[in-house]
């Protein structure tokens, strides 16, 4: 005879999944019995999205808004902005690592011989999310636009702390290269950093040079990457369903 969850279990059962909803996979899927400090290295490929526009929004709206509400108008048009930029990256696979103010840093971990089909797939939502949200006019007449940088390569996480209080951090040049490809963007651009560029399907992207740079501008894709959203997720065997519009809100940050 199987065993029946109580009344008791199912609601905290239930509790802890939308916790781990608010959490990156990263996290949620890391082994809890390494000794602390302990570092896990694995392949991923990066994406980092800074929304330019917020300055200008919120003079905006401090301008032009009610006395008292326009704190709670300038939030709530860029937890939509945001929002609807991290279902697109959810909606691809994607695990939020990071909100930094209006930046947000997401990872895609994978197999090191999948890094090129992988890097297609997030390229694609790159462009979903240049095409739905790359610039977006709001109430006040002040644009919101989004440039994103793209990397790949090998990563660290690294977990410090003790028995009560762990914290991690992943390092490695991935992460040097998703901020450099990020700085060379435009608003409404895309920039594979130059690890990313040699480890892709180069006769999949169309590019632009960038001059001086190894990084390069990407232009569209031609064909629907291999790697489907779908075979990635059971690649990695994740399965936190995320409240999309909450980890989309900057009152996580």
């Amino acid at each position: 005879m199987g065993w029946i969850k109580g009344e008791g279990e199912i609601e905290d059962s239930y509790k802890i999944s939308k916790i781990a909803a608010h959490v990156p996979d990263l996290v949620v899927y890391s082994t809890l019995t390494n000794d602390i400090p302990y570092a896990e290295n694995f392949h991923g490929v990066l994406l980092f999205a800074d929304v330019s526009g917020f300055t200008n929004l919120t003079e905006k709206f401090s301008l032009s808004s009610k006395k008292g509400y326009g704190a709670d108008e300038l939030t709530r048009t860029l937890n939509s902005y945001i929002g609807e930029i991290v279902s697109h990256i959810l909606d691809a696979g994607g695990d939020i690592l990071n909100y930094a103010g209006d930046a947000i840093l997401a990872l895609w971990t994978v197999e090191r011989v999948q890094l090129s089909e992988v890097i297609s797939l997030v390229v694609k939502c790159s462009l979903n999310i240049q095409d739905q949200c790359g610039v977006r006019e709001t109430e006040v007449g002040c644009q919101l636009k989004v440039k994103i940088g793209i990397s790949a390569g090998k990563l660290s996480k690294v977990t410090v702390g003790d028995e009560i209080s762990q914290y991690f951090v992943v390092i490695g040049r991935a992460v040097d290269e998703v901020r450099l490809a990020e700085g060379l963007a435009v608003a409404s651009a895309i920039i594979l950093s130059p690890n990313a560029w040699e480890l892709c399907e180069r006769d999949n992207i169309a590019i632009d040079p960038i001059e001086n740079e190894r990084a390069v501008k990407v232009r569209y894709i031609k064909r629907e990457p291999s790697f489907s959203v779908e075979k990635y997720q059971d690649s990695i065997g994740t399965s936190v369903e995320h409240d999309k519009v909450t980890r989309g809100t900057v009152t996580r940050v």
